[in-house]
């Protein structure tokens, strides 16, 4: 059950931040000497949504989690999976510098781990 949570977090994060970015394009922001005027696009309100529930998400798993456990792992699994984000939803190009980044923090993740539960 933990690590359903921990797949929640990760798809709630993720996805969170994922529809911000796309929804960036659609917000505006106006402010005046007496007026303030911020509309948000439905994409951006899911996506705070999303990653304001992450959050909530996150203080759950890390009380039932070691804190030196579970921090580098999601932080390592969301890099992926906003790699993945990035390239298949949002069509960024990624580079060869990127890659070999993300394969090292992958590495380091496996082995600050070994032997961990």
């Amino acid at each position: 059950m933990n690590y359903i949570l921990v797949a929640i977090y990760l798809l709630c994060s993720v996805g969170g931040l994922t529809l911000v970015k796309i929804g960036a394009e659609n917000n505006s922001f106006a402010l005046s000497s007496s007026f303030f005027n911020l509309q948000l696009s439905y994409f951006t309100l899911i996506g705070l949504f999303l990653y304001i529930f992450s959050f909530l998400l996150w203080i759950v798993i890390v009380g039932r989690f070691e804190l030196s456990y579970i921090q580098p792992i999601t932080t390592g699994l969301s890099y992926v999976l906003i790699l993945a984000a990035s390239v298949f939803i949002l069509k960024e190009s990624v580079g060869t510098l990127q890659w070999a980044g993300l394969a090292f923090i992958l590495i380091g993740v496996i082995l600050m781990n070994l032997g961990s539960s």
